[in-house]
């Protein structure tokens, strides 16, 4: 009589974890070897030796562990704005041969994508402008490396509830870039929502963020920390996410610091960053024009 011996299935890699993709990360380069970090993460050694061998192109969209090993501090903050505001109008398609990334974009803002795509795509990228009977004006890029990085950074799929940017891989010196980017990425949110670009910082009276709980609450707490303000105002929405919202002296404060220190910004946000920077010289690489 022959018996079988059933071993356990190994964990598949969640597809949008970056929490744990750094963790394994950072167990390759503290010197553990990749049998111990499979057993570790309940992982086939092959998925490890996949994630800590994988190259990545010295131009493109960093991952959150390479972001934490010394990368240029302009790089690093171009990449973080660019990921704030994908994070707030994008989702990430995995079907096909090519992961897809679609926007959702404000007509005016056409020549912005371009240049999100001149930023963060290094190879033979497509990006083409549709018009959506839901959700208006999208656009699609198609590029491999940007969709596997921005999976990398918990970018979610067609369920926005199924993950989000984890705040805590964002260093603090970085923080102003990615909130400056997620408010202007947010068209449907103030202070850029419904087609209105505030021309000075005293008409900012209220901004807004939305994603999932564990992503409100850790950005509440974030920005209490970095910047100073009380708690936001959280409440929750048919579709499974969360509304934090700031109002007054807080909305105020917090968007003074997310144009502290510009590398990329809408251009109709010109008016906004004249009225808080009146006086500054800003840095090389700014994208800040005047409005048509």
């Amino acid at each position: 009589m022959l018996y079988y011996l059933q071993m356990p299935k190994a964990r598949r890699l969640p597809r949008r974890d970056p929490l744990r993709l750094f963790q394994i990360q950072s167990d390759f380069a503290a010197g553990l070897a990749a049998v111990d970090i499979a057993a570790k993460h309940e992982l086939p050694v092959p998925a490890v030796l996949q994630i800590v061998r994988s190259n990545r192109s010295q131009n493109g969209l960093l991952d959150p562990f390479q972001l934490t090993q010394g990368s240029p501090q302009l790089r690093s903050a171009t990449q973080i704005y660019w990921l704030g505001y994908i994070a707030a109008s994008g989702q990430l398609y995995q079907q096909g041969p090519v992961p897809t990334l679609v926007l959702d974009v404000d007509r005016r803002d056409i020549p912005h994508v371009q240049t999100l795509v001149e930023d963060l795509c290094t190879g033979r990228p497509s990006c083409e402008f549709c018009e959506s009977s839901q959700n208006g004006l999208q656009a699609y890029i198609r590029d491999r490396e940007l969709g596997h990085l921005l999976t990398q950074w918990g970018v979610p799929g067609a369920d926005p509830i199924e993950g989000s940017v984890p705040i805590s891989l964002i260093p603090g010196s970085l923080l102003s870039h990615f909130l400056r980017g997620y408010l202007e990425g947010g068209h449907e949110t103030p202070p850029f929502g419904r087609k209105v670009s505030p021309a000075s910082l005293a008409a900012v009276r209220t901004i807004a963020f939305i994603g999932p709980e564990d992503f409100v609450t850790s950005l509440n707490e974030a920005l209490r920390k970095h910047v100073g303000v009380s708690s936001g105002t959280t409440s929750a929405r048919r579709d499974g996410l969360r509304t934090l919202v700031f109002c007054g002296r807080a909305a105020k404060q917090i968007v003074q610091f997310a144009y502290r220190n510009i590398n990329r910004s809408l251009p109709r946000a010109a008016k906004l960053v004249q009225s808080i920077q009146p006086r500054q010289t800003r840095p090389e690489g700014t994208l800040v024009t005047r409005p048509r």
